[in-house]
Parts: C-alpha cells; sequence; structure tokens
C-alpha cells in the first residue's frame, strides 16, 4: 500500500506542474501499453519513441512501463499466453515440452505477442479510464 500512496502523491504532483489530466492519463496508458509488448529489453527504446511520437511525458510513460518487472514478468507471459492461445485456437494453452526450437515457437511465441497486445490495449484503456476518474474525484473532493 506505501507503494500505492507514493504514486498517488506523484501523479499529484505532476498535476500542480502544470500537466493536464488528460496527458497524465495517456502517458500511464501508453507506458502500459509498452509493458505489456512481449519485446523485452526493448521497453524503455519504445517508451521514449512513442512519448515523443504521440507528445506525451516521457518520465510518465516510463512510469507506466514499471507495471511490466522482474516480479510480474513470469505472470505477464503466463497470461498473455493463455489469452492468446483462447483467441487464436479457441482453447487454454497445452503446455508441452520440446527441445524443437520451431515448435517452441509456433506453439508459445504467437500466442505471446497476440496476447500481450490484447492486454496492452485492454490495460491501456483501463489505466487512462483509472487516472481521470481519480483526478475528476479528487477535484470534485477540493470543490
Amino acid at each position: 500500500m506505501k507503494y500505492f500512496r507514493k504514486l498517488k502523491d506523484y501523479i499529484v504532483r505532476l498535476s500542480k506542474k502544470g500537466l493536464s489530466p488528460h496527458e497524465i492519463a495517456l502517458g500511464v496508458a501508453v507506458g502500459i501499453f509498452v509493458a505489456f509488448i512481449p519485446l523485452f529489453g526493448t521497453h524503455t527504446i519504445m517508451a521514449i519513441a512513442l512519448a515523443s511520437l504521440l507528445r506525451v511525458n516521457t518520465l510518465i510513460v516510463l512510469l507506466g512501463t514499471q507495471i511490466s518487472n522482474p516480479l510480474t514478468l513470469p505472470f505477464q507471459l503466463f497470461i498473455s499466453a493463455e489469452v492468446g492461445s483462447v483467441i487464436l485456437n479457441g482453447k487454454f494453452l497445452e503446455i508441452k515440452f520440446s527441445h524443437e526450437l520451431s515448435y517452441l515457437l509456433g506453439h508459445y511465441l504467437l500466442p505471446i505477442i497476440v496476447g500481450g497486445l490484447i492486454l496492452g490495449i485492454v490495460g491501456s484503456g483501463l489505466s487512462y479510464l483509472l487516472v481521470k476518474g481519480f483526478f475528476y474525484i479528487k477535484q470534485n473532493d477540493t470543490a
């Protein structure tokens, strides 16, 4: 809970520095979308590129990418693979072990990519709404 309190305080400080709730929410949403793209090691580069392309605060986008970290990565990959498999095959992923690289890439990689993109879109949309809602509630509390 201490982490979320610090995060909330940081977001409030950014709003006091002249950033609109839309700019902050969009930055967090873009960061969360990038965090779910399964090209690990390139998140920072993609976040900076998308931030400059969309003219969003780079620091906020990088903050949003932190949802993907060593503690959450195994769960993120597993859920991405399952979602991708359900979308592509209509069923949950069958976990099989093989030494064939072509099998591993075909069986696991495509579901992870598809699932990651879907979860990134859904997660970024939800985060945008949550951050905007946070500012809406905060604005109405002070009024």
